[in-house]
């Protein structure tokens, strides 16, 4: 993948479109039982949330933060003044296989060290919080 389509695949959440099961199936195969599985998936791969206007074939309708931002106006949430809104609240369900907890993260992120740098930190960001153990006052610790 270019460098410029891994820019365009960031949704405007904060989160990465182009490392999502649903995205990278056209290249590996192997995840439709994953996707299958997990959800109600039409077969396609998915082009990636600003590709689609939000219209996400896992959900009915349009994605309603893709539709805040759009009528807005701006690229990001953190744009917003009322970032971090509730959209963006972390939930635990499904927590352990969709990395929707890491929105604001992924977003301040982006926001304070540009989304070059995020792209090149989030798979350390994806380990830390899918495989990373908490230590108090340290974080989510990888080793």
């Amino acid at each position: 993948m270019k460098k410029t389509d891994q820019n365009s695949l960031v949704a405007p959440c904060g989160i990465n479109c182009g490392t999502c099961a649903a995205y990278r199936v056209k290249e590996e195969p192997s995840l439709r039982e994953v996707l299958g599985k997990h959800f109600k998936w039409n077969g396609s791969p998915c082009p990636g949330c600003r590709e689609v206007r939000g219209n996400c074939q896992f959900i009915k309708g349009t994605c309603e933060t893709y539709a805040c931002i759009a009528e807005r106006g701006f690229t990001f949430c953190f744009e917003c003044q009322e970032f971090p809104c509730p959209k963006l609240n972390p939930a635990s369900d499904l927590a352990g296989i969709l990395p929707h907890n890491l929105k604001v993260f992924n977003l301040c992120y982006i926001n304070h060290q540009g989304l070059a740098k995020f792209l090149e930190r989030e798979p350390e960001i994806k380990k830390r919080y899918y495989q990373g153990k908490m230590a108090i006052g340290k974080g989510p610790q990888t080793k």
